[in-house]
């Protein structure tokens, strides 16, 4: 396959994102596909300045690189974005230009900081609601992104691959401790004001040996003043030393000196700095942020600050030199660490997703009108009219987005395009039973999908007595239980008071069933936009009743699914149904 990477750094000898693109090039290759790359910076061209709009001459070259790229790359099956923002925003354009699939593949502060900056958080998320594939370093990065960007179903973590090159845990040698950090362009994104307040913390505080700091990279002249002002303040000067910007073999030499490698950042991806210091065997004391930091919570989490305070990072760096086995444990995390992220495994993860088959531009698919599953209660193992297994549901869950595809409310997708409509089931729930809480809610969360469970008013928290023919007793969710889901994007419609056969009822008690249900699930849950028909019961009659208290109405059996004539009886589809609709996998 043809893969075009869009990317603003590219180098053996340049910072994290620089070095990642090029190890993921790489990848790309060794994978077996074809590569073309470019860059989303005006490089070596004369740009035409002032006159009456300044942005001119800037914007026709835009305008004609746009276009050259998209000759370049127009044969490309993909376009990944490596690195958002305004990189993102850029192959965005490319992408639909061309008609490719888009992936953004985020590294760092581009998805960690970028809501801080208007400009950021738009070229964010215009590229994730074009991109058929998000993917982060790490989880915390995937929470800020869902923070622009609720309920994506596409995003996955996938860490940059490494190998440990040494044979044991280096040794602390002396009693003065040398701890550093580095970066092609430090400022403060690595937390260098944490770090010298630490080092004046743990001197002034502990007795018996000094800490030394040695910071590597290139700072700004206005910054490196602001620096070395706090230091004279601090008292410092005689522990730290600033290092001007390396080359990676000089880097990783200079590394080998220090005791520790230590990093203050208050968010990161995966920094290739403190990788490529456990992989030479150096004890890392991280903030709590990022995938190593994820990796070592779990662990080892001494080696985490969970506090940013000096005084609470200087306890933490002394009761590590203290811990008797300490060697013994960064030896045991760091051989867990770099068999989670070898070449082979992390190879393994693209490969699955490189791999899937491309339904999500398949026009015969599901761009007919709603698709929409119902279904009643999940749990245990028996399959009745009523009971789908925890197994049988997981699995559905998990070939759904393996298609491509995704669930979610009524409410998400009315309000999503005509076209993306095509890539989402409704997910809906009969009844609002307790296993659909207990069992369901965890299993699409892991997808960041969602659903609509259409609720007995009268019988929140209840047993379903009502039901005679269910063999099996019970339980309805409680108005905590939907509040959570609600909490979790889920959204709550109605199926009536007491689940009676709307055929069956006189006008008055047809009323009350279609309005005290919305009356009182408003009050606990706000609006009610969506009514499910118990029993899947309804005539013409009974429609334009419906019609003056919800906006849309399910049936399940019977009805259509073109939403701008069967907006009030609505076909569902049981599972099985809707396998045949997409395919078997």
């Amino acid at each position: 396959m043809k893969i075009g990477i869009i990317t603003s750094e590219y180098s053996e000898e340049g910072g994290g994102l620089s070095f990642s693109c090029l190890q993921f090039h790489r990848l790309l290759e060794d994978l077996g596909h074809e590569v073309c790359l470019t860059y989303s910076k005006i490089q070596n061209c004369l740009i035409i300045q002032g006159g009456y709009n300044n942005r001119l001459g800037k914007d026709i070259v835009w305008e004609e690189k746009l276009k050259r790229d998209s000759e370049k790359l127009k044969a490309c099956s993909i376009i990944i974005a490596f690195g958002g923002g305004y990189n993102g925003y850029y192959a965005t354009l490319v992408s639909q230009k061309i008609k490719s699939r888009l992936w953004i593949l985020f590294r760092g502060s581009d998805a960690n900081l970028g809501k801080w900056d208007e400009k950021l958080s738009y070229y964010n998320t215009f590229s994730v609601q074009h991109a058929d594939q998000v993917c982060c370093p790490s989880n915390e990065m995937c929470e800020n992104i869902i923070l622009l960007v609720p309920n994506l179903n596409n995003i996955s973590v996938i860490p940059n691959y490494g190998k440990k090159n040494y044979v044991q845990i280096k040794h602390l040698t002396s009693d003065d401790i040398i701890i550093g950090t580095g970066a092609a362009h430090l400022n403060e994104k690595k937390g260098i004001v944490s770090l010298l307040k630490l080092v004046h913390a743990y001197n002034q505080n502990f007795q018996g040996r000094k800490i030394r700091l040695e910071l590597v990279g290139a700072v700004d002249k206005d910054v490196l003043e602001q620096y070395q002002n706090i230091v004279q303040q601090l008292n410092i000067q005689n522990e730290v030393t600033f290092i001007d910007c390396m080359s990676h073999q000089a880097f990783h030499s200079k590394q080998k000196e220090w005791d520790f490698y230590v990093q203050t950042s208050i968010c990161e991806g995966m920094a290739n700095s403190v990788v490529d210091s456990m992989s030479m065997g150096i004890p890392v004391i991280v903030s709590n942020t990022g995938f190593v930091a994820e990796f070592m919570n779990e662990h080892f989490p001494e080696a985490v600050f969970h506090d940013y305070s000096p005084e609470s990072m200087a306890k933490s760096v002394d009761f590590l030199i203290h811990m008797k086995d300490m060697m013994q444990k960064y030896q045991y995390s760091y051989d867990l660490f770099f068999e989670l992220i070898s070449k082979e495994n992390v190879i393994k993860k693209w490969e699955k997703l490189l791999g899937k088959k491309d339904f999500t531009n398949n026009p015969s698919l599901l761009n007919h009108g709603m698709t929409s599953v119902v279904l009643h209660d999940v749990q245990g193992d028996l399959h009745d009219h009523i009971t789908t297994p925890v197994s049988v549901f997981e699995k559905f869950v998990c070939d759904i987005a393996e298609r491509g595809l995704g669930l979610c409310s009524i409410a998400q997708y009315m309000s999503l395009s005509t076209e993306k409509r095509s890539k989402w089931i409704a997910c809906t729930f009969d009844d609002g039973y307790c296993g659909v809480f207990e069992n369901a809610l965890p299993i699409l969360r892991k997808y960041n999908y969602t659903a609509t469970v259409f609720v007995c008013s009268d019988y929140m928290g209840e047993p379903n007595n009502w039901n005679f023919k269910d063999k099996i007793v019970r339980k309805h969710m409680t108005e905590e239980e939907l509040k959570q889901l609600q909490k979790e994007g889920w959204e709550i419609g109605s199926h009536g008071k007491t689940h009676q056969s709307l055929l069956r009822l006189d006008d008055v008690h047809l009323i009350e069933e279609l309005s005290k249900s919305k009356e009182k699930l408003q009050e606990l849950f706000g609006p009610i936009q969506s009514y499910a028909y118990p029993y899947g019961d309804y005539n013409d009659y009974i429609v334009n009743i419906v019609k003056k208290y919800y906006k849309i109405a399910f049936a399940l059996t019977s009805g259509g699914n073109l939403i701008d004539v069967d907006s009030f009886h609505i076909r569902r589809y049981f599972i099985s149904d809707i396998y045949q609709i997409i395919g078997r996998i």
